[in-house]
């Protein structure tokens, strides 16, 4: 493995000494600052008390890149020789971005790149079409292709604004067998794939599919295997703080129970603790003692491989559970590597996140349960709420992609029914509701950044 990460404790000891968990420090620690501060790190940190160390949430910490970002002193180390992400997903505004070192940035790709050779994603015969996002703040192009190509694969960058057409030309053209993408955009592309010609559709060598962003549901998968054949779909997990840090290969894990997904990490790049549900609680002061091996809880990460910003105990929003790899893993993965890695059993977001209209409130895990609906056909699917014209009242309109092959057994107008009753529409809330099926992934709202499907479109904030 490429060295690509830092020790705890040369990470805590640089965290003593940054704005994002010292309220004193100002500006974070310039170059000489933050070498002395590993030289005299300590190695003897105890489990107890790494886990009495603050829990850092997304609001605070974003405040405080706030900011940074808008400081432009010349002492704000924040501001210099930095590599930018957003986070994206959002809808309107200006993005919120995190700084990482350029360097660190680099070095970390290459370590994952790395990870995913090593993990089985990739080989060094294939070629990879990526459709990934570039432009308007936006980067996950560049960083996913040169994670594939750090892997040993080739990769044609065809970006987000080339069209199906034109994707699948280049396909066929290139001899690609790999396409890689967020999970609306594979999607998209299956479902243009289906609506060709036999004869055409031959034409397309697919073997790999590799996808970010939002999970693929069981029903994409199947659908997504039905379109292209027997492909193996895998995926790669990353975010602007903590940068890519998991993949999925099915081949290496084993079955887990409906609606979770198996990533694999790297514990020399990435620390995971699982605590309580109930360990959130004021934005800095909230602490947790880690819940053992198999049980649920938050997902808290410190990452290795951060050090002028580092991230320490950070909590994602996101519900999981720890896991020992499987030893039938060895058989693919040398023993000296499989030691470090473990299986993040990720659940989904925290069920508490949720939204009101007209005097209640919808949980989007029950929404997904809908959208699942055996026989439904649903692809894709996306809320959006906003106002009418005329008044404040806020309506509500959910878009809905169905598969074209006739695979669907519930009848639209039932389907409609089902969805009407869940968001409880009756005749005086009826003009504030509406349902609309849609013939392409194009047809749905999407981020300014990423240019992702937005689950959750809100226009009232």
């Amino acid at each position: 493995m490429i060295k690509g990460h830092y020790s705890l404790a040369e990470v805590l000891a640089v965290a003593k000494l940054h704005p994002f968990y010292n309220p004193e420090a100002v500006y974070p620690p310039d170059a000489l600052a933050i070498e002395k501060a590993c030289r005299s790190s300590s190695a003897d940190i105890t489990a107890s008390e790494f886990a009495s160390l603050p829990l850092l949430t997304k609001d605070h910490l974003y405040s405080v890149v706030q900011r940074l970002t808008n400081d432009t002193s010349p002492r704000n180390n924040f501001r210099r020789s930095a590599y930018i992400s957003t986070t994206g997903g959002g809808s309107g505004g200006l993005p919120l971005l995190f700084a990482t070192d350029a360097t660190e940035n680099r070095i970390q790709r290459a370590a994952f790149g790395d990870f995913v050779n090593k993990c089985g994603l990739v080989e060094p015969m294939d070629w990879v079409l990526t459709t990934h996002t570039s432009g308007y703040l936006y980067r996950s192009l560049d960083l996913i292709s040169e994670i594939l190509e750090n892997a040993g694969a080739s990769v044609l960058c065809a970006g987000s604004r080339m069209d199906p057409e034109e994707v699948v030309s280049a396909l066929t053209c290139y001899h690609v067998n790999v396409l890689a993408g967020d999970s609306s955009q594979i999607v998209g592309i299956a479902h243009y794939i289906s609506m060709l010609p036999e004869a055409q559709r031959k034409k397309i060598a697919l073997n790999k599919v590799i996808y970010t962003s939002e999970p693929l549901t069981r029903h994409q998968r199947d659908y997504i295997t039905k379109v292209l054949g027997p492909v193996k779909i895998f995926s790669i997990m990353g975010s602007a703080e903590a940068g890519p840090y998991a993949v999925i290969n099915p081949d290496l894990t084993e079955h887990t129970p409906s609606r979770t997904m198996d990533f694999i990490f790297d514990t020399r790049s990435l620390l995971i603790e699982i605590v309580d549900r109930s360990a959130l609680g004021s934005p800095v002061s909230a602490q947790g003692e880690p819940v053992p091996d198999g049980e649920q809880g938050l997902i808290v990460q410190t990452s290795l491989q951060r050090l002028r910003n580092p991230l320490v105990r950070y909590v994602t929003g996101d519900i999981g559970s720890l896991h020992p790899i499987p030893k039938t893993a060895s058989e693919k993965i040398p023993e000296a590597e499989l030691q470090h890695f473990r299986v993040l059993r990720l659940a989904g977001r925290d069920h508490r996140f949720s939204f009101k209209w007209f005097g209640e409130y919808f949980e989007f895990d029950r929404i997904e349960d809908l959208m699942r609906t055996e026989g439904s056909g649903v692809l894709q699917w996306q809320v959006i709420r906003d106002s009418l014209e005329s008044s404040p009242q806020p309506t509500l309109e959910v878009r809905i992609l169905r598969a074209e092959d006739g695979s669907h057994t519930v009848p639209k107008d039932k389907f409609t029914d089902m969805v009407e009753n869940f968001f409880y529409v009756f005749p005086e809330n009826r003009h504030l509701f509406r349902i609309t099926f849609i013939e392409s992934i194009e047809g749905f709202e999407k981020s300014r950044t990423g240019n992702k499907v937005i689950k959750f479109a809100d226009k009232l904030t």
